[in-house]
Order: C-alpha cells, then structure tokens, then sequence
C-alpha cells in the first residue's frame, strides 16, 4: 500500500522551483544482476571528494532500497529518496511504490509539478482501489500547491471514486469544496433525457373550444399532444475576476440546449422545429455582510435565443438576490429581475419581463428540508398574445435520509397565467385564463455515481385548465439525468 506522508500541502501556496544540481552527501546509485540469475539489486557507492582510499560499493536488494527510500523520508532526505527511487524504476518502470515515494520526495523539494506527474504515474499503474485512493489524493494536493486548481479538482473525484470508507470519502469531498473556493474557474453540466407524452406543450383534445363562444374549432395535429424525446444540456461558467473578504466578482456565461425528437412523424412540423438554444454570458457580484449566509448577488447579463434554427430574440438583463439565515433552521431568499427582449422577426413583439421570487428553507434534524417558494412573472409587449401574467407557488421537501439506493425529493406546485387580451381569430372576451397544477419526485442515485457524477431519475406530471381549450394540456415526463454531487 502507497505510504502517504507529505504534510499539508492544502495550505501550502505556490512557490518557484529553484533549479539546483542534485548534490548528495554519500551517494552513487547502480544497478545490477549479479551473475545474471539473481534479483535485481541496486548498488550504493559513496561519492567523496578526492580521497585516500576508495570505498567498496553497498548492494541493496530491491525491497531494501525501497525500505531505505521510505526512511530518507522519514528522515528529510528527499534528494536521497528520490535518487533511490530512480534507481528503483530503472529496475521496473511500472513500480507503483518507486512513482509514489519519487512524488513524495518531489513535494518536500517544492517541485510540485513533476510531483504531479509522479503521482499520476503511481495512479495509473496502481493494483488496488486503496493505492489508487492514495496516489490520487496526493496529485490533489500537489496540483493545489502549484495552484493548478482545475487539475485539483479532477484528482480529487477520482480520490472520492476509490476512496475506503465513508470517513475518507466525506473528507475528500470537503478538500474538493476548499480547492473550489479557491479556484477562479468555476463550471457546472447538467444533462438529462426525457421521454415524455407531450413534447410541444400540445393539447389533449383535437377541437379548440372558447368559453362563451358558439364556435368550435379544429386543431391540427401539430397543436395537439405530441410524444417524443427531449434532451437538454446546461453548461454554465464562471471565472472570478476580483475578491476581497467581503465580496467577489465573476464572468458568467452559459450555453442550454433543447433537442427534440419525435416518436412519430407529424405532418407540417419536426422536432428540430421545437428545439432551442441559449447563449448568454455577464457579470455577477457577491456581496457579504460578513455573518455566514448572508449575502447580495447582483448579476448582469445579456445573449441572443434561437427557436427551431434560427434567432429568436436578443435580450438584456439585471438581477438582485438576498438570501439569509432567519436562525438555525430557516433561511430566506428573495429577488427581482428584469429583462428587455427584442425580438428578430417583429419589433413590435418586442418585450419587458419583470421576475420576482420569495423563498423559505426550513433544515430539519434528519438532514432533509422543507421549502416553499413564490414566484411572479409579467411581460410588458405590443405584440399580439404576448402581455400576461403569471403567479406560481410550489412547496417541496427533501427527505434526508436514503430510500434504499436512492435520495428522494418532492415538489407539488399551482400556476396562474392571465392575459388581459388574447386573439383566436377574433378577441377573446375576457381574454385567457390558464390553471395549472404540477408535481414531481427526483431520486438521486448516490451510490451509483462516479467520480463525484450521480445518476437522477425524476418523474413529473402536470395538468393545465384554460378557457380556451387549445391549452387545456395533460403531460407526463420521465427524465433521466447526470448531475454533480458536490
């Protein structure tokens, strides 16, 4: 098992490697094989100025010279270790041992990126889960020490994918949290596959009927339910550009991608005409009251949306949100946003969108949560069936203990969406009135997971209630997803 004795390199910064010539006190490293049958053996011949009387070579048995290596370390003689265990991997350049203790004697020389790669050759040529745990733990270190953050990060979920038991899993996952704050670079994907009933938002009735009408209209197949695929990528990014105790300010961006597919062909539309895709990028700042969980974000952010190919509307954006602790249990979020969309097929569809949202989270003693969330939305446009209202409500709980492999969570939620005035060939007295209710659950497979990724499965089904029957929708969706852990 690989001997992991290199002090704490978490806190240690960079520090310029001063390249020296390798100067030994005693030593003169060889190989050889004594007769051609025996192990190999490495001999140590010590290395003087000029002297009177030439001093015999010491031969070490392999497992020797390996014993000796661990003890220079032990005893501050990393130069020797490292000689040692180059003359180890001359023996066997696959010598997992020999990789480890060089990348050890390489992180007491501050030589932290050839410790790096020392550690990475251990890993790869590693025999256990144990020593694979080890040798990536240690590349962690060093890639932090050399401020390689990024690379930090990558060897630490794969520590957590060989760790031994739950102890050195939990303590790697917080080593993971520490590199994260301290790196500039901040990145998150999320992906997920959907099967679903009804992939157009289509209605569950082919005739369209509006209160108060004598009129009944027909729908065509491509305004009703279809069934298909959905599959969505989310990248968002970050790269701190200042800090300070109190605050710290990011690029942002981020890139969502909406793919459909059909189950079956529909006459006059395909699934690429439904997909979308979001590009965006801004600026964030976190601001700190200095008590723990209390904090401002003020984001700033604008990007361009295309809808089946081609663009649909740029848009520009600011944000406020507030989130802290009301005590021990309970912590409040609250914010607003508003964004200027300007449409790339009709001015006049242009839009103002104003969000805001309110939130409470109350911890529970099992580890689980309960929360409850307010949201408001209202688009401000000329265009035709564009200005509304909506109001959303959703309450959720998050068990805290496992259901067998599986995490679980819940949501339950009721929508209201009111446009003043909607035209379906002519006015709509009273304009529309949309009701909807919805739920969900998400089991996250944590124990299924590598390198820190979980397998999610989330089932969610919704029922809408309009007076204009066009969008009475019934839907039903199964969605299998990858997220990060921590």
């Amino acid at each position: 098992m690989y001997s992991t004795n290199v002090g704490n390199l978490w806190k240690t910064r960079f520090v310029p490697v001063s390249i020296r010539k390798l100067i030994l006190a005693a030593l003169g490293v060889s190989l050889c094989q004594p007769g051609g049958s025996a192990p190999a053996t490495m001999q140590v011949q010590a290395v003087h100025e000029p002297a009177q009387d030439e001093q015999a070579p010491v031969t070490l048995t392999l497992p020797q010279a390996r014993a000796l290596a661990q003890d220079a370390l032990q005893k501050g003689q990393p130069k020797l270790a490292f000689t040692l265990s180059e003359g180890l991997l001359q023996a066997n350049p696959n010598d997992g041992h020999a990789h480890f203790t060089q990348a050890l004697a390489l992180a007491r020389m501050k030589d932290f990126q050839s410790g790096k790669r020392s550690a990475a050759k251990a890993y790869r040529v590693a025999q256990s889960d144990d020593d694979r745990y080890h040798a990536a733990e240690l590349a962690a270190r060093l890639s932090f020490a050399d401020e390689r953050f990024t690379q930090s990060q990558l060897w630490l979920r794969r520590a957590v994918q060989y760790a031994p038991d739950e102890a050195s899993r939990d303590q790697t996952i917080t080593s993971f949290r520490n590199v994260r704050r301290h790196n500039p670079l901040n990145f998150n994907l999320r992906f997920s596959v959907t099967p679903s009933d009804n992939v157009n938002n289509g209605s569950n009735s082919p005739y369209n009927v509006i209160e108060g009408s004598p009129l009944v209209g027909t729908l065509s197949p491509s305004a009703q339910a279809i069934a298909g695929i959905v599959a969505t990528g989310d990248l968002q990014g970050s790269y701190r550009i200042a800090s300070g105790e109190r605050f710290e300010t990011r690029l942002t961006g981020r890139v969502y991608s909406r793919r459909v597919e059909f189950n079956n062909p529909v006459a006059g539309l395909s699934g690429s005409d439904l997909s979308s895709v979001r590009l965006e990028a801004g600026l964030s700042h976190l601001l700190s009251s200095g008590e723990s969980g209390h904090y401002w974000r003020f984001t700033g952010k604008g990007g361009r949306v295309w809808y089946g190919g081609d663009p649909l509307y740029d848009f520009i954006s600011a944000g406020a949100e507030r989130s802290q602790k009301l005590n021990d249990k309970i912590r409040l979020s609250f914010g607003g946003s508003v964004e200027e969309q300007f449409d790339q097929l009709a001015p006049i569809a242009d839009a103002t969108v104003f969000g805001a949202f309110a939130g409470l989270t109350y911890a529970l003693p099992d580890g689980g949560s309960l929360g409850a969330r307010i949201q408001y939305r209202s688009i401000d446009s000329n265009g035709a069936n564009r200005a509304s209202e909506q109001w959303t409500g959703i309450a959720s709980y998050v068990m805290g203990k496992q259901i067998g492999p599986a995490k679980m969570s819940f949501s339950v939620g009721y929508s209201t969406l009111d446009y003043d005035t909607y035209t379906v060939i002519g006015p709509v007295a009273g304009g529309r009135l949309d009701e909807s209710y919805f739920g969900g659950v998400t089991a996250s497979f944590n124990d299924w997971g590598y390198m820190g990724f979980v397998p999610t499965l989330s089932v969610r089904a919704e029922k809408s209630r309009s007076n204009i029957s066009r969008f009475d929708v019934d839907q039903t969706s199964v969605s299998l997803g990858i997220r990060s852990e921590f």
